[in-house]
């Protein structure tokens, strides 16, 4: 990864070229993949590399060399799906949905120098989208249920579920997939900015990312923010409040995450409980339910001690 980020960091024509292959791979490389689970896996670990290329050239070159590598790859894919599957329009809506994203936050960190800043105009951002989400598209969930539910239901046919279960559990499920969808979208772009951040800090040789991240801070009036917007979430049920809640837990399962990899910090069993517990934060939902409250409840009660960051850093 820091070989190909050294590479794409050349020039502009190099990092254009760089996303732009990146970019064309993960479109069609499920399309001839013969495996669709395989493809998916391959094409995300593709997007989320050419994010993070972008992202880091932003924060090293400035933003209009991220917008030169972006419109290049924009034009690549627009001109190779126009031919190969008469989708002319697929580079302009991967620009806005896959980049605009990382160009925002990237270009935020940039100026700011500040991940709490950049975290909390990611959440702005993702409100936004909340708000145009339930304006624009009210019945998302009832719609992609319908879309699911017949291929479902003809592959299920002899189970012992019946039509009206089966139904109901996939209603469900899109429901809370589309109450999730800005929230779990945020925290994939920001994990791409940090990655970029990341690399940009090993290619200079820098300590300084792993002070900026050890010592996240979302700030006390983010944190009240956030604690009346859950507990409005639960009293009114309201599906539009629900997803802000889950966007703004989600920056704060970062400050979450902060914590713990602070208190890890001098801990000489650092790298198997740092793993242990990312593992255990992707399978079991209470811990992700106790990050993100660890990480709200930090800005009052500092589980961290800076000075001791910024010695052992």
């Amino acid at each position: 990864m820091l070989a190909l980020a050294r590479y794409t960091l050349k020039g502009p024509y190099y990092a254009a070229g760089v996303v732009a292959v990146l970019a064309m791979l993960s479109v069609f490389f499920p399309l001839v993949s013969g495996n669709p689970m395989l493809g998916a896996m391959v094409a995300m670990v593709l997007t989320y590399t050419a994010g993070s290329l972008v992202g880091l050239i932003i924060l090293t070159q400035g933003i209009k060399s991220g917008l030169k590598a972006i419109v290049v790859s924009i034009l690549a894919i627009t001109a190779v799906a126009a031919v190969v599957i008469q989708a002319p329009g697929l580079g302009i809506s991967i620009g806005l949905v896959q980049w605009l994203p990382i160009v925002v936050l990237a270009q935020t960190f940039r100026v700011t120098s500040s991940l709490a800043l950049t975290l909390l105009a990611g959440v702005v951002l993702g409100a936004a989208t909340v708000v145009v989400q339930y304006l624009a598209w009210p019945n998302l969930a009832e719609d992609w249920a319908t879309v699911v539910q017949q291929p479902i239901m003809q592959l299920s046919q002899g189970q012992e579920y019946s039509g009206v279960e089966l139904g109901e559990q996939i209603r469900r499920m899109m429901h809370w997939l589309v109450l999730a969808l800005v929230g779990s979208l945020y925290i994939i772009f920001v994990a791409v900015v940090i990655l970029a951040r990341w690399l940009q800090a090993r290619l200079a040789e820098s300590s300084g990312f792993r002070r900026e991240f050890q010592t996240l801070a979302l700030g006390k009036p983010a944190s009240i923010v956030a604690t009346v917007l859950l507990g409005l979430s639960i009293w009114l049920d309201q599906d539009w409040l629900v997803s802000l809640a889950i966007l703004v837990a989600a920056a704060f399962l970062f400050q979450g995450i902060a914590v713990v990899h602070a208190r890890l910090l001098s801990n000489k069993f650092r790298p198997m409980l740092t793993g242990l517990f990312y593992m255990l934060l992707l399978i079991i939902p209470q811990v992700m339910a106790l990050t993100v409250i660890t990480g709200i409840i930090d800005n009052w009660l500092f589980f961290r001690k800076r000075e001791k960051i910024e010695t052992d850093n």
